[in-house]
Protein backbone atom coordinates (compact mmCIF):
# COMPACT_ATOMS: atom_id res chain seq x y z
CA UNK A 1 0.00 0.00 0.00
CA UNK A 2 1.82 3.01 -0.98
CA UNK A 3 1.20 5.94 0.60
CA UNK A 4 1.88 9.69 -0.21
CA UNK A 5 1.12 13.16 -0.21
CA UNK A 6 1.39 15.04 -3.46
CA UNK A 7 3.49 18.25 -3.57
CA UNK A 8 5.11 20.25 -6.49
CA UNK A 9 9.00 19.18 -6.37
CA UNK A 10 10.29 23.22 -6.47
CA UNK A 11 13.44 23.08 -5.08
CA UNK A 12 12.46 25.21 -1.70
CA UNK A 13 10.18 22.62 -0.87
CA UNK A 14 12.45 19.73 -1.51
CA UNK A 15 14.07 21.66 1.34
CA UNK A 16 12.13 21.74 3.87
CA UNK A 17 11.27 18.08 2.94
CA UNK A 18 14.85 17.35 3.70
CA UNK A 19 14.54 19.53 7.16
CA UNK A 20 11.31 17.03 7.62
CA UNK A 21 12.59 14.14 6.95
CA UNK A 22 15.50 14.53 9.87
CA UNK A 23 13.43 15.82 11.93
CA UNK A 24 11.80 12.38 11.55
CA UNK A 25 15.23 10.96 11.67
CA UNK A 26 15.95 12.78 15.14
CA UNK A 27 12.67 11.59 16.45
CA UNK A 28 13.28 8.00 15.70
CA UNK A 29 15.81 8.07 18.34
CA UNK A 30 14.61 9.94 20.80
CA UNK A 31 11.80 7.23 20.66
CA UNK A 32 14.30 5.06 21.92
CA UNK A 33 13.61 6.31 25.58
CA UNK A 34 10.69 5.12 25.69
CA UNK A 35 12.46 1.67 26.26
CA UNK A 36 15.12 2.70 28.66
CA UNK A 37 14.92 1.91 31.86
CA UNK A 38 16.27 4.39 34.34
CA UNK A 39 19.60 3.06 35.24
CA UNK A 40 19.52 3.84 39.61
CA UNK A 41 16.06 1.85 39.88
CA UNK A 42 17.59 -1.00 37.37
CA UNK A 43 20.65 -1.13 39.73
CA UNK A 44 17.95 -1.83 42.64
CA UNK A 45 16.07 -4.33 41.08
CA UNK A 46 12.63 -2.49 40.82
CA UNK A 47 10.23 -4.18 39.32
CA UNK A 48 9.33 -2.34 35.87
CA UNK A 49 11.14 0.74 36.42
CA UNK A 50 10.40 3.74 34.93
CA UNK A 51 11.98 4.89 31.45
CA UNK A 52 13.56 8.37 30.42
CA UNK A 53 11.02 9.17 28.60
CA UNK A 54 8.10 8.72 31.63
CA UNK A 55 10.42 10.68 34.04
CA UNK A 56 11.08 13.26 31.57
CA UNK A 57 7.01 13.91 31.18
CA UNK A 58 6.57 14.50 34.89
CA UNK A 59 9.74 16.08 35.16
CA UNK A 60 7.77 19.00 32.61
CA UNK A 61 4.49 19.02 33.40
CA UNK A 62 5.77 19.33 37.81
CA UNK A 63 8.52 22.27 37.04
CA UNK A 64 6.25 23.98 35.03
CA UNK A 65 3.62 23.81 37.19
CA UNK A 66 5.83 24.60 40.37
CA UNK A 67 7.85 27.17 38.32
CA UNK A 68 3.94 29.06 37.71
CA UNK A 69 3.75 30.06 41.41
CA UNK A 70 6.97 32.64 40.61
CA UNK A 71 6.26 33.44 37.02
CA UNK A 72 6.81 36.18 35.30
CA UNK A 73 10.38 35.70 36.96
CA UNK A 74 10.90 32.41 35.37
CA UNK A 75 10.26 31.64 31.65
CA UNK A 76 7.78 28.96 31.86
CA UNK A 77 8.20 28.27 28.01
CA UNK A 78 12.02 27.79 28.60
CA UNK A 79 11.57 25.73 31.77
CA UNK A 80 9.44 22.92 30.02
CA UNK A 81 11.83 22.92 26.95
CA UNK A 82 14.53 22.49 29.09
CA UNK A 83 12.37 19.54 30.86
CA UNK A 84 11.72 17.63 27.75
CA UNK A 85 15.71 18.18 26.58
CA UNK A 86 17.71 17.28 29.77
CA UNK A 87 18.17 13.69 29.05
CA UNK A 88 17.99 13.73 25.13
CA UNK A 89 21.61 12.87 25.57
CA UNK A 90 20.59 9.98 27.24
CA UNK A 91 19.86 8.27 23.56
CA UNK A 92 23.54 7.54 23.24
CA UNK A 93 25.10 7.68 26.58
CA UNK A 94 22.59 5.77 28.49
CA UNK A 95 21.51 7.06 32.07
CA UNK A 96 25.16 7.68 33.89
CA UNK A 97 24.42 7.90 37.60
CA UNK A 98 26.81 9.50 39.94
CA UNK A 99 27.29 5.85 40.66
CA UNK A 100 28.79 4.75 37.55
CA UNK A 101 31.78 2.47 36.98
CA UNK A 102 32.11 2.63 40.99
CA UNK A 103 29.79 -0.25 42.04
CA UNK A 104 30.58 -3.80 42.20
CA UNK A 105 28.93 -6.67 40.50
CA UNK A 106 27.61 -8.24 44.00
CA UNK A 107 23.91 -7.39 43.88
CA UNK A 108 24.01 -7.36 47.47
CA UNK A 109 27.31 -5.13 48.21
CA UNK A 110 25.99 -2.85 45.48
CA UNK A 111 22.76 -2.41 47.06
CA UNK A 112 24.02 -1.39 50.34
CA UNK A 113 26.40 1.01 48.70
CA UNK A 114 23.33 2.56 46.94
CA UNK A 115 21.68 3.33 50.41
CA UNK A 116 23.94 6.30 51.14
CA UNK A 117 25.04 9.29 48.90
CA UNK A 118 28.23 9.05 47.20
CA UNK A 119 30.56 10.96 48.72
CA UNK A 120 34.42 11.11 46.64
CA UNK A 121 37.28 13.33 47.17
CA UNK A 122 36.86 16.81 45.14
CA UNK A 123 39.82 16.41 42.73
CA UNK A 124 37.60 12.71 42.00
CA UNK A 125 34.59 14.05 41.62
CA UNK A 126 35.51 16.83 39.42
CA UNK A 127 37.14 14.82 36.80
CA UNK A 128 34.12 12.42 37.13
CA UNK A 129 32.17 15.22 36.25
CA UNK A 130 34.28 16.38 33.36
CA UNK A 131 34.27 12.58 31.65
CA UNK A 132 30.40 12.90 32.31
CA UNK A 133 30.09 15.96 31.26
CA UNK A 134 31.83 15.38 27.67
CA UNK A 135 30.28 11.87 26.66
CA UNK A 136 26.96 13.28 27.40
CA UNK A 137 27.43 16.08 25.30
CA UNK A 138 29.18 14.38 22.38
CA UNK A 139 25.88 12.10 22.62
CA UNK A 140 23.35 15.14 22.17
CA UNK A 141 25.79 16.35 19.35
CA UNK A 142 25.32 13.45 17.67
CA UNK A 143 21.94 13.16 18.44
CA UNK A 144 20.74 16.90 17.01
CA UNK A 145 23.38 16.62 14.30
CA UNK A 146 20.71 16.53 11.66
CA UNK A 147 18.65 19.38 12.91
CA UNK A 148 18.08 22.60 11.35
CA UNK A 149 21.12 24.71 12.84
CA UNK A 150 18.67 26.60 15.07
CA UNK A 151 16.75 23.94 16.52
CA UNK A 152 20.16 22.33 17.26
CA UNK A 153 21.65 25.65 19.16
CA UNK A 154 18.39 26.04 20.89
CA UNK A 155 18.85 22.24 22.49
CA UNK A 156 22.09 22.19 23.20
CA UNK A 157 21.84 25.83 24.88
CA UNK A 158 19.24 24.49 27.14
CA UNK A 159 20.82 21.70 28.09
CA UNK A 160 24.17 23.48 28.86
CA UNK A 161 22.02 25.73 31.27
CA UNK A 162 20.89 22.72 32.99
CA UNK A 163 23.64 21.29 33.15
CA UNK A 164 25.81 24.20 34.70
CA UNK A 165 23.61 25.96 36.42
CA UNK A 166 24.37 28.92 34.59
CA UNK A 167 20.53 30.50 33.96
CA UNK A 168 17.90 30.73 36.84
CA UNK A 169 15.60 28.34 34.28
CA UNK A 170 18.35 25.74 34.76
CA UNK A 171 19.05 25.80 37.71
CA UNK A 172 15.19 25.72 38.47
CA UNK A 173 14.32 23.04 35.93
CA UNK A 174 17.91 20.90 37.30
CA UNK A 175 16.26 21.17 41.14
CA UNK A 176 12.87 19.68 39.76
CA UNK A 177 14.54 16.78 38.15
CA UNK A 178 16.40 15.75 41.47
CA UNK A 179 13.05 16.38 43.37
CA UNK A 180 11.24 14.29 40.80
CA UNK A 181 13.67 11.42 41.06
CA UNK A 182 12.79 11.62 44.97
CA UNK A 183 9.56 11.55 44.51
CA UNK A 184 9.48 8.15 42.20
CA UNK A 185 11.82 6.75 44.33
CA UNK A 186 9.61 7.12 47.26
CA UNK A 187 6.21 5.92 45.41
CA UNK A 188 8.72 2.36 45.12
CA UNK A 189 9.60 2.13 48.54
CA UNK A 190 7.22 4.10 50.59
CA UNK A 191 8.42 5.80 53.74
CA UNK A 192 11.19 2.49 54.08
CA UNK A 193 14.22 4.79 55.02
CA UNK A 194 15.84 1.88 55.78
CA UNK A 195 15.77 1.54 51.75
CA UNK A 196 17.93 3.53 49.07
CA UNK A 197 15.87 6.65 49.59
CA UNK A 198 18.56 8.16 52.34
CA UNK A 199 20.80 8.64 48.97
CA UNK A 200 18.29 10.42 47.29
CA UNK A 201 17.41 12.99 50.36
CA UNK A 202 20.88 13.57 50.64
CA UNK A 203 21.65 14.54 46.81
CA UNK A 204 18.67 17.04 47.04
CA UNK A 205 19.26 18.61 50.29
CA UNK A 206 22.57 19.59 48.84
CA UNK A 207 21.38 20.86 45.56
CA UNK A 208 17.96 22.24 46.41
CA UNK A 209 17.96 26.15 47.14
CA UNK A 210 15.02 27.43 45.38
CA UNK A 211 12.29 28.60 47.82
CA UNK A 212 9.53 27.09 45.65
CA UNK A 213 11.34 23.45 46.00
CA UNK A 214 12.30 23.85 49.38
CA UNK A 215 8.66 24.37 50.36
CA UNK A 216 7.78 21.13 47.55
CA UNK A 217 10.40 19.19 49.43
CA UNK A 218 9.19 19.52 53.25
CA UNK A 219 5.48 18.73 51.55
CA UNK A 220 7.45 15.46 50.25
CA UNK A 221 9.25 15.40 53.94
CA UNK A 222 5.50 15.56 55.49
CA UNK A 223 3.96 13.06 53.67
CA UNK A 224 6.43 9.96 53.40
CA UNK A 225 8.65 10.69 56.00
CA UNK A 226 6.79 12.26 58.78
CA UNK A 227 3.25 10.83 57.77
CA UNK A 228 2.09 13.96 58.47
CA UNK A 229 -1.66 13.98 56.40
CA UNK A 230 -2.15 17.73 55.58
CA UNK A 231 -3.33 20.18 52.34
CA UNK A 232 -1.15 18.32 49.76
CA UNK A 233 -2.94 18.68 47.07
CA UNK A 234 -0.35 19.83 44.36
CA UNK A 235 1.79 16.52 45.67
CA UNK A 236 -1.40 14.82 45.59
CA UNK A 237 -1.76 15.51 41.84
CA UNK A 238 1.90 14.98 40.91
CA UNK A 239 1.49 11.24 42.15
CA UNK A 240 -1.76 10.61 40.35
CA UNK A 241 -0.12 11.99 37.19
CA UNK A 242 2.75 9.54 37.74
CA UNK A 243 0.15 6.97 37.03
CA UNK A 244 0.66 7.40 33.50
CA UNK A 245 3.93 6.60 33.62
CA UNK A 246 2.81 2.56 33.48
CA UNK A 247 -0.70 2.96 32.24
CA UNK A 248 -0.08 1.44 28.45
CA UNK A 249 -2.07 3.04 25.93
CA UNK A 250 -5.25 0.93 24.74
CA UNK A 251 -4.67 1.20 21.41
CA UNK A 252 -1.67 -1.01 21.39
CA UNK A 253 -3.33 -3.55 24.17
CA UNK A 254 -5.99 -4.03 21.26
CA UNK A 255 -3.64 -4.82 18.74
CA UNK A 256 -1.63 -7.17 21.30
CA UNK A 257 1.50 -5.27 21.04
CA UNK A 258 4.10 -6.42 23.68
CA UNK A 259 5.28 -3.67 26.26
CA UNK A 260 3.01 -0.96 24.24
CA UNK A 261 4.23 2.20 25.06
CA UNK A 262 2.57 4.02 27.32
CA UNK A 263 0.74 7.62 28.09
CA UNK A 264 3.49 9.31 29.57
CA UNK A 265 5.83 8.20 26.81
CA UNK A 266 3.65 9.22 23.90
CA UNK A 267 2.95 12.56 26.04
CA UNK A 268 6.79 13.54 26.16
CA UNK A 269 7.36 12.70 22.62
CA UNK A 270 3.98 14.72 21.40
CA UNK A 271 5.47 17.86 23.75
CA UNK A 272 9.09 17.03 21.68
CA UNK A 273 7.26 17.20 18.35
CA UNK A 274 5.20 20.56 19.39
CA UNK A 275 8.20 22.08 20.12
CA UNK A 276 10.19 21.05 16.54
CA UNK A 277 7.00 21.63 14.38
CA UNK A 278 5.23 24.64 16.34
CA UNK A 279 7.65 26.90 15.43
CA UNK A 280 7.02 27.04 12.14
CA UNK A 281 3.04 27.44 12.65
CA UNK A 282 3.96 30.98 14.54
CA UNK A 283 1.67 30.69 16.52
CA UNK A 284 1.96 30.47 20.67
CA UNK A 285 4.52 27.88 21.49
CA UNK A 286 4.64 28.00 25.28
CA UNK A 287 0.39 27.10 24.80
CA UNK A 288 1.02 24.21 22.58
CA UNK A 289 3.59 22.94 24.41
CA UNK A 290 1.34 22.71 27.64
CA UNK A 291 -1.69 21.41 25.95
CA UNK A 292 0.79 18.28 24.58
CA UNK A 293 1.71 17.86 28.35
CA UNK A 294 -2.21 17.56 29.46
CA UNK A 295 -3.82 15.93 26.52
CA UNK A 296 -4.75 12.90 27.96
CA UNK A 297 -4.13 13.53 32.04
CA UNK A 298 -7.38 12.46 32.33
CA UNK A 299 -6.68 8.88 31.64
CA UNK A 300 -5.66 8.88 35.51
CA UNK A 301 -9.37 8.72 35.80
CA UNK A 302 -11.00 7.70 32.27
CA UNK A 303 -10.13 4.69 30.87
CA UNK A 304 -8.01 5.25 27.61
CA UNK A 305 -10.80 4.22 24.53
CA UNK A 306 -10.45 4.08 20.75
CA UNK A 307 -12.74 4.65 18.21
CA UNK A 308 -13.06 0.83 18.20
CA UNK A 309 -14.36 0.13 21.97
CA UNK A 310 -18.15 -0.66 21.20
CA UNK A 311 -18.25 -2.95 17.98
CA UNK A 312 -15.31 -5.43 18.58
CA UNK A 313 -16.57 -8.96 18.35
CA UNK A 314 -14.84 -11.70 21.08
CA UNK A 315 -13.87 -13.48 18.48
CA UNK A 316 -9.76 -13.01 17.51
CA UNK A 317 -10.43 -13.50 13.67
CA UNK A 318 -13.09 -10.70 13.38
CA UNK A 319 -11.53 -8.70 15.85
CA UNK A 320 -8.90 -8.23 13.72
CA UNK A 321 -10.55 -7.80 10.69
CA UNK A 322 -12.13 -4.77 11.97
CA UNK A 323 -9.06 -2.96 13.73
CA UNK A 324 -7.10 -3.30 10.59
CA UNK A 325 -10.14 -0.95 9.03
CA UNK A 326 -10.76 2.72 10.28
CA UNK A 327 -14.55 2.41 12.11
CA UNK A 328 -16.99 4.26 9.62
CA UNK A 329 -20.33 5.85 11.48
CA UNK A 330 -22.73 8.55 10.46
CA UNK A 331 -22.05 11.97 11.07
CA UNK A 332 -24.89 11.92 13.64
CA UNK A 333 -23.34 8.66 15.30
CA UNK A 334 -19.75 10.14 15.21
CA UNK A 335 -21.30 13.40 17.10
CA UNK A 336 -22.76 11.48 19.72
CA UNK A 337 -19.86 9.32 20.55
CA UNK A 338 -17.47 12.38 20.86
CA UNK A 339 -19.96 13.93 23.20
CA UNK A 340 -19.90 10.82 25.53
CA UNK A 341 -16.35 10.48 25.68
CA UNK A 342 -15.95 14.25 25.75
CA UNK A 343 -17.99 14.52 28.96
CA UNK A 344 -16.64 10.92 30.96
CA UNK A 345 -13.12 12.39 30.09
CA UNK A 346 -14.27 16.27 31.09
CA UNK A 347 -15.46 14.68 34.42
CA UNK A 348 -12.37 12.63 34.75
CA UNK A 349 -10.04 15.88 34.50
CA UNK A 350 -12.67 18.07 36.76
CA UNK A 351 -11.68 14.98 39.64
CA UNK A 352 -7.91 14.99 38.46
CA UNK A 353 -7.29 18.87 39.31
CA UNK A 354 -9.96 19.48 42.19
CA UNK A 355 -7.59 20.11 44.53
CA UNK A 356 -5.36 22.69 42.77
CA UNK A 357 -5.40 26.48 42.99
CA UNK A 358 -8.28 28.04 40.81
CA UNK A 359 -5.85 30.11 38.28
CA UNK A 360 -4.16 26.60 37.60
CA UNK A 361 -7.00 24.09 37.30
CA UNK A 362 -9.24 26.52 34.96
CA UNK A 363 -5.63 26.95 33.07
CA UNK A 364 -5.63 23.42 32.71
CA UNK A 365 -9.26 22.34 31.99
CA UNK A 366 -9.13 25.52 28.74
CA UNK A 367 -6.27 24.15 27.75
CA UNK A 368 -7.30 20.16 27.52
CA UNK A 369 -11.17 22.08 26.27
CA UNK A 370 -9.49 23.93 23.00
CA UNK A 371 -7.22 20.53 22.46
CA UNK A 372 -9.94 18.59 22.57
CA UNK A 373 -12.19 20.47 20.62
CA UNK A 374 -9.94 22.49 18.30
CA UNK A 375 -11.21 25.57 19.59
CA UNK A 376 -8.03 27.70 18.72
CA UNK A 377 -5.16 27.22 15.73
CA UNK A 378 -3.42 26.00 18.55
CA UNK A 379 -5.57 23.28 19.67
CA UNK A 380 -6.37 22.15 15.78
CA UNK A 381 -2.32 21.91 15.28
CA UNK A 382 -1.62 20.01 18.77
CA UNK A 383 -4.61 17.82 18.21
CA UNK A 384 -3.52 16.64 14.52
CA UNK A 385 0.15 16.59 15.75
CA UNK A 386 -1.33 14.22 18.86
CA UNK A 387 -2.74 11.97 15.74
CA UNK A 388 0.06 12.01 13.78
CA UNK A 389 2.58 10.95 16.32
CA UNK A 390 0.29 8.22 17.10
CA UNK A 391 0.68 7.11 13.57
CA UNK A 392 4.32 7.23 13.84
CA UNK A 393 4.51 4.65 16.67
CA UNK A 394 2.24 2.75 14.87
CA UNK A 395 4.26 2.34 11.93
CA UNK A 396 7.29 1.34 14.24
CA UNK A 397 5.11 -1.20 15.79
CA UNK A 398 4.75 -2.36 11.58
CA UNK A 399 8.08 -2.19 10.93
CA UNK A 400 8.38 -4.80 13.96
CA UNK A 401 5.48 -6.89 13.17
CA UNK A 402 4.51 -7.31 9.65
CA UNK A 403 0.49 -8.44 10.82
CA UNK A 404 -0.16 -5.27 13.14
CA UNK A 405 -3.16 -3.59 11.28
CA UNK A 406 -2.30 -0.52 9.67
CA UNK A 407 -4.75 0.13 7.15
CA UNK A 408 -7.20 1.74 9.81
CA UNK A 409 -4.55 4.28 10.74
CA UNK A 410 -3.84 5.39 7.03
CA UNK A 411 -7.26 5.90 6.52
CA UNK A 412 -7.74 7.72 10.12
CA UNK A 413 -4.85 10.35 8.73
CA UNK A 414 -6.46 10.91 5.68
CA UNK A 415 -9.87 11.95 7.23
CA UNK A 416 -8.32 13.98 10.10
CA UNK A 417 -5.51 15.50 8.07
CA UNK A 418 -5.49 18.12 7.10
CA UNK A 419 -2.67 21.32 8.73
CA UNK A 420 0.16 21.48 6.10
CA UNK A 421 2.96 20.97 8.38
CA UNK A 422 1.41 17.53 10.04
CA UNK A 423 0.77 16.77 6.38
CA UNK A 424 4.38 17.28 5.63
CA UNK A 425 5.36 15.10 8.98
CA UNK A 426 2.97 12.37 7.63
CA UNK A 427 4.95 12.00 4.05
CA UNK A 428 8.19 11.92 5.41
CA UNK A 429 7.21 9.17 7.73
CA UNK A 430 5.52 7.38 4.88
CA UNK A 431 9.04 7.95 3.25
CA UNK A 432 10.80 6.11 6.67
CA UNK A 433 8.12 3.24 7.61
CA UNK A 434 7.39 2.32 4.11
CA UNK A 435 4.51 0.36 4.43
CA UNK A 436 4.16 -1.64 1.23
Amino acid sequence: MAVSIQKKPGRSWLLTFQAMENIVNFLAEVNKLKKMKRTGFVWLEVKNPETIAQHCFRVAIMNWILAKKVFPLLDLEKIIKISLSHDLCEVYTGDMTPYWGLLPKDKEKRKEILKDWIRLPKPVKEKRAKEKFKKEKAGLDKLIKPLPSETKKEIMNYWLEYENLDSKEGRFTKQGDKIETLLQAHEYWGSDMDSPLKGWWEEVEDLIDHPVLLDFLNRIEEKFCKRNIKDNQELEFFLKIGKLKQMVRGGWLLRGVENGSTVAEDAFLLAIVIWLLGKRKKLNLEKMLKMALVYEICEVYAEDKTPYEKILPKDKRERKEILDKWPRFLESVKKKRFIEDYKEEKKSLNQLVSGLPENLRKEIICLWDDCKRRRTLEGNFVNQIYWVTMMMQALRYRIKDKSFPITGWVEQMKEFIDDPVALEFLNALYKKYPIG
